[in-house]
């Protein structure tokens, strides 16, 4: 069996640094190219009026706006992940939630990289912050497409409900972040763990690891597990207590 490096306790220091720079790096990107975006709106609105009656031109056209609107919003979801900036707690749906960041997770991973998904539709709700849940989401999954070996990284999003393995315990849902990357050794995985325990004054940037990732959904009442062997890639489970009513409507 082909033995793959795995990950140093040194090189989790410099990659939080890195990875706070990479925030700061793409907040900057996100900016300039919204202003843009601003003037390709606003001749594509005028020229839309030109040509309207024109069938083939107006549906060009169209196509052009409705591009724009995507860009506009990934480029405001790169600005939340980038600033950190919080909303309140409220009933969430984790497997949408995974759904609606999936275009931002495919921009932010290698092209040959594939995403897959497996999301329970009918996991029960979590009382949660949406916008620091799609930062946990994506800094777990930047992590894991920098260890991913090419060409056949895969990464696999996981949204389920689950029950306590006594039986008795509260109901929780769990987000699974699996990757079959270049996984890390005992020793490194023991480094991280004991990193989570240690108080944080890092700035609240995007893409800081997994020690923020840590602090997030203990905030929220959940659990965070690590998982991972040299070669076979790393697998993260993240446990949050299910809502004990839970609304009709999903959100």
């Amino acid at each position: 069996m082909t033995q793959y490096p795995s990950i140093t306790a040194s090189e989790i220091v410099e990659r939080e640094r890195r990875f706070a720079s990479l925030g700061e790096f793409a907040a900057g990107v996100a900016n300039d190219l919204r202003a843009l975006l601003v003037p390709i709106d606003q001749h594509a609105v005028a020229l839309h009026a030109v040509v309207s009656g024109n069938g083939a031109a107006e549906v060009q056209l169209q196509k052009i706006l409705h591009s724009i609107e995507l860009a506009r919003g990934l480029l405001h979801q790169v600005l939340i992940f980038s600033h950190g900036a919080h909303a309140e707690r409220r009933p969430l749906s984790l497997g949408k939630l995974v759904r609606e960041a999936l275009p931002l997770m495919r921009a932010a991973v290698a092209h040959s990289a594939l995403l897959r998904l497996a999301v329970d539709t009918h996991a029960p709700l979590v009382q949660a912050d949406p916008v620091a849940m799609q930062r946990v989401l994506l800094n777990l999954v930047l992590n894991a497409s920098r260890a991913l070996r090419q060409p056949h990284g895969v990464i696999e999003i996981g949204v389920a409900g689950m029950k306590a393995a006594d039986g008795h315990g509260p109901p929780f849902v769990r987000l699974t972040v699996a990757d079959n990357g270049i996984g890390m050794d005992g020793a490194t995985v023991g480094e991280w763990r004991r990193r989570f325990s240690e108080p944080s004054d890092a700035p609240q940037g995007a893409g800081l690891g997994l020690r923020i990732v840590h602090q997030t959904v203990c905030n929220h009442g959940g659990r965070l597990q690590l998982d991972s062997e040299p070669g076979s890639g790393t697998t993260i489970r993240i446990d949050l207590p299910a809502m004990a009513e839970q609304p009709a409507v999903q959100g």
